[in-house]
């Protein structure tokens, strides 16, 4: 085994003690688990069944505090089988709640049938589909802290790992930050493909939310293109066995070449990262099991300790953090379903914001439609511009966020608002 840190610092800030996250996050504080099942989205298959999205949460029993930070858990199974309560994940998810997050282990859409994975086109759809699905999962939580706050989590820490086929989903969501990252050329039509699921960002639930992860990890999982990781990009924990043929330890063709998508397994993203400077955190193994951890018992503590110090390296309750000031964030890469541009071509001004029962939207224009559009995406009220000065109720709406969509025939922005 050989375990790789970035720097010494990485070292060093394991020896903070307890107290900067009060006594969180580095050992088990609490002795029992709860764990609930909800849908947290929907979605249609390959051949356009409805999936329903399902997710079990992990909390500390008895957990009073209002800011935990959260991590999500895909399983493995090569984007064909596997379930949420795999054994792996519902080890890791239930030792994090022990010290203190709340975790999250997600099913995600699968391959139809094996044969899903036999040509390109098939197989980036299923995995994009399952990308997809792990962005709702983050905006679900996105959309709790901002709305009824059940699970009192810190929207702007949410970690993204997983198992072989869910840590390629978690690594991919995490790096790939538009749809032109994609290759466009030939055979590989990747951003049409892409777009005739519903783009990135995807429908398959919360929409109008950040899908941004704070951090990632893969046990055995891989990127498409070690080029998607950019300088300023997140942290990354890996495990990986040298001598892996389902997901290769360089780059290569999975599941022993028969699967026609290059993927960069986690040599190579060590290699980016070191590259980069960026914190990162690696456990290599001579052999071929896949994951490392799959017969070995002490393998699996070892990632597991392995995990949580990564993670808490990485807390913004920990000020030895390791993130990088200019790290990406929901601010700087919003990523919301609701495209809003940066820009702003109606040099329109909105306020009051929060808002309780009317909105002023002063427009530079008055050739435009003006549409409130709820958390759910669903537009609940459309008026037309009638002046460059417009009055806009949301009066009798529940509370919570909104966007405000002004659309003309050349350009739409949308701008977010609270009505409290």
């Amino acid at each position: 085994m050989k375990k790789t840190y970035l720097l010494s610092i990485a070292l060093l800030a394991t020896l903070y003690i307890s107290g900067q996250c009060n006594g969180r996050y580095q050992t088990d504080i609490f002795t029992n688990v709860d764990v609930t099942t909800i849908q947290y989205g929907s979605n249609v298959n390959l051949i356009g069944n409805t999936i329903n999205l399902m997710m079990d949460i992990y909390t500390p029993q008895g957990d009073t505090e209002t800011n935990r930070p959260v991590v999500l858990l895909a399983h493995g199974g090569s984007f064909i089988g596997g379930s949420k309560t795999d054994p792996d994940v519902v080890f890791m998810a239930t030792e994090l709640a022990k010290k203190g997050y709340v975790c999250a282990s997600i099913d995600y859409r699968l391959a139809t049938s094996a044969f899903d994975l036999i040509a390109e086109q098939t197989t980036v759809k299923v995995v994009f589909n399952a990308i997809q699905d792990g962005k709702a999962a983050v905006r679900f939580f996105k959309q709790d802290a901002a709305t009824t706050d059940i699970y009192k989590i810190n929207p702007e820490q949410i970690f993204f790992g997983g198992s072989s086929a869910g840590g390629i989903l978690a690594m991919n969501l995490t790096y790939v930050d538009t749809i032109t990252d994609l290759p466009e050329s030939g055979a590989s039509l990747w951003q049409t493909w892409l777009t005739q699921l519903g783009g990135l960002e995807g429908n398959s639930g919360n929409p109008g939310f950040c899908s941004r992860t704070n951090g990632t990890f893969g046990f055995a999982g891989g990127v498409a293109d070690t080029n998607f990781i950019d300088a300023n990009d997140v942290p990354w924990y890996g495990s990986h066995a040298t001598g892996d043929q389902t997901v290769q330890f360089n780059c290569g063709f999975p599941l022993n070449g028969n699967t026609p998508v290059n993927l960069c397994g986690s040599g190579m993203v060590n290699t980016r990262m070191n590259n980069l400077n960026t914190y990162h955190s690696f456990d290599q193994y001579s052999g071929g099991d896949h994951p490392p951890y799959v017969n070995s018992a002490a393998i699996l503590q070892d990632n597991k300790n392995s995990l949580a110090v990564f993670l808490y390296n990485i807390l913004d309750c920990n000020p030895g953090n390791l993130q990088k000031p200019t790290q990406k964030n929901c601010t700087t890469n919003p990523n919301v379903s609701v495209h809003e541009l940066a820009n702003n071509p109606f040099n329109a001004l909105i306020y009051p914001n929060p808002v309780n029962d009317e909105l002023t939207v002063e427009l530079n224009t008055n050739n435009a439609t003006i549409s409130i559009i709820n958390i759910m995406g669903e537009i609940v009220s459309t008026q037309n511009v009638q002046s460059y000065i417009n009055k806009v109720s949301l009066a009798g709406l529940p509370l919570g966020i909104y966007f405000v969509r002004i659309t003309s025939s050349e350009v739409t922005y949308s701008h977010k608002v609270i009505r409290r």
